[in-house]
């Protein structure tokens, strides 16, 4: 019974595993075969969506109206046929523009709903005005009375107006510049060229080991959020760096990206076109535009699950310092003497001279003073 069970199950998984590949199959061969003629159609389309966005502005700020509703209906329709990056960037442009429209006639509201000049000004004339008892005419305004009450809000503490500052301004003596030490040349020049070529191949290989780690992670874990796969949650920096791989990966063809039912972005790993197919035309570099800031960054460390991030954390290599070597002792004992220029002179006298290289009568041929020789006893 155990291994009837076990038969269906997977076949199940295949059939799965069949449906999956045959739907993201066709994905590709829609996003491939879409007609110029259609984009350039839905750009014209999005061009005028962005016009009427911007002549409805006395509409958009009714509050009877229905017309921010009917603009987000057509926007979300034509967001259905986009497909390639650049009628995604018109998309992105549309919806720009009609929140920063719909936040100014927010704006408007708030403002037109205040206090305007002539009722502030009606306000201080019914309050601080002097009328006549014949026909109730302003004849001044009790501008002391003001005063007192706006002084309120001024919030400045009582004090003596004095100047700030020392009281003497008498103009600094500058400086005299020293002189500055000339600099020998450098006798070898630096070539910035080549500096730049090995930062450029050092950031090429630790990409393309990135790219290495990334495909057989995938391979492993078929497919991966998207999620889990790019996110570092101790750096948002290598997050970057996975993002930038990612993309690598996709755009020669070795990763595909989707989404299930539930809308959740998948990746899973494919076999790179061949270099006759690409010279021929049969397939076609395949891109995405992907927006990620810091707060991007957050938002998806606080959705997944700690633990659940599939790309390693990397270190960073730490400066090798070079040991530290104690300072050698000398192999011999100091020896200080007064010389006769009333400075002092200082000699050594080593462990394996003590027998047979004594310095003397007998050695050198050269006289000895008393005093050299009898110091000379002391250290045997």
């Amino acid at each position: 019974m155990s291994t009837q069970e076990e038969r269906r199950r997977r076949r199940e998984a295949k059939a799965n595993a069949r449906l999956e590949q045959g739907s993201q199959d066709d994905q590709e061969n829609k996003m491939q075969e879409q007609d110029p003629e259609a984009r350039k159609v839905l750009r014209s389309k999005y061009r005028e969506l962005k016009q009427s966005i911007a002549e409805d502005d006395e509409e958009l700020g009714r509050l009877d109206s229905n017309r921010f509703h009917e603009l987000v209906d057509k926007m979300d329709d034509l967001s259905k046929e986009v497909m390639k990056p650049r009628e995604q960037i018109a998309d992105a442009e549309a919806v720009a523009n009609l929140a920063s429209k719909l936040l100014g006639n927010v704006r408007g509201m708030i403002r037109r709903s205040g206090t305007s000049p002539s009722a502030f000004v009606t306000a201080i004339l019914a309050k601080f005005g002097n009328r006549t008892a014949v026909d109730g005419e302003v004849v001044e305004v009790q501008w002391g009375e003001l005063g007192l009450e706006a002084i309120g809000f001024m919030r400045e503490a009582p004090g003596v107006c004095t100047m700030l500052g020392p009281m003497d301004i008498e103009p600094k003596v500058r400086q005299a510049q020293a002189p500055r030490a000339k600099r020998a040349r450098p006798t070898e020049t630096a070539r910035a060229e080549e500096v730049r070529d090995q930062g450029e191949a050092a950031a090429k290989s630790e990409t393309d080991a990135n790219m290495e780690i990334m495909f057989n992670i995938l391979r492993r874990h078929r497919p991966a959020r998207l999620d889990a796969l790019v996110l570092n949650r101790h750096s948002f920096s290598q997050t970057v760096e996975n993002i930038f791989s990612l993309s690598f990966l996709v755009k020669d063809g070795r990763a595909a990206i989707t989404y299930d039912s539930d809308g959740t972005h998948l990746v899973a790993p494919k076999n790179a076109p061949s270099v006759d197919a690409r010279q021929s035309g049969q397939v076609s570099n395949t891109q995405f535009v992907f927006r990620y800031d810091f707060n991007c960054w957050k938002m998806m460390r606080d959705g997944l699950p700690e633990g659940d991030e599939l790309m390693p954390n990397r270190e960073q290599p730490q400066p090798s310092q070079p040991p530290t070597q104690p300072p050698t002792q000398p192999s011999g004992t100091p020896i200080r003497k007064n010389s006769r220029n009333r400075g002092r002179e200082s000699s050594r006298v080593n462990g394996s001279d003590d027998h047979g290289n004594e310095s003397g009568p007998e050695g050198d041929g050269r006289r000895q003073s008393k005093r050299a020789r009898t110091l000379v006893d002391q250290f045997r």
